[in-house]
């Protein structure tokens, strides 16, 4: 059970101290496991980022699965950071979307979860345009949320992505 404990430590770091904290160290404070444990799974900080990274998508397809959307707006609500799990989901998105800038290898494995997402879109019904719409809205949206409080995000969810998702029609 450590590397799990050592994935949702990498996670933690990432979700309340952001990426220039990440590190052996406080990846290991974050597990409460040793430096010496930490480098026994992931010899490189960049393993750890890519298999934290992994990890990530793991828990999110997971959450999704387990919350059974029966609508788009559902399924598209999962992303949104209007609770506090999915605000820390959104967090690690966005270090990882920062760090997936620099790191050609990190933005491949990002583009593939991506269209793997767009996909499921698709399979929804959804032209590839307006997959790829919503899908940059969802971004966009989720990093304004962000910036807010809580209470005050599901207002920007209901008068941005609610009004286009009821646009496309009757699987909203």
């Amino acid at each position: 059970m450590t590397v799990p404990r050592l994935l949702d430590g990498v996670l933690t770091v990432l979700a309340e101290q952001g990426i220039g904290a990440l590190s052996v160290r406080s990846v290991a404070a974050a597990a409460a496991v040793s430096p010496a444990q930490v480098q026994y799974y992931y010899r490189t900080k960049s393993e750890l980022v890519r298999a934290g990274f992994e990890y990530a998508g793991e828990q999110f397809l997971a959450d999704v699965v387990a919350a059974q959307p029966a609508t788009l707006m559902d399924f598209v609500q999962q992303w949104l950071p209007l609770d506090d799990q999915r605000d820390r989901r959104a967090r690690v998105w966005l270090a990882y979307a920062a760090l997936s800038a620099g790191d050609a290898e990190l933005a491949a494995a990002s583009a593939q979860l991506d269209e793997e997402l767009r996909r499921w879109f698709i399979d929804q019904n959804l032209s590839s345009h307006a997959a790829s719409q919503l899908f940059a809205m969802i971004d966009g949206v989720t990093m304004q949320c962000l910036m807010l409080p809580q209470s005050e995000r599901r207002s920007l969810v209901e008068r941005t992505i609610v009004p286009f998702v009821s646009s496309l029609g009757s699987n909203s």
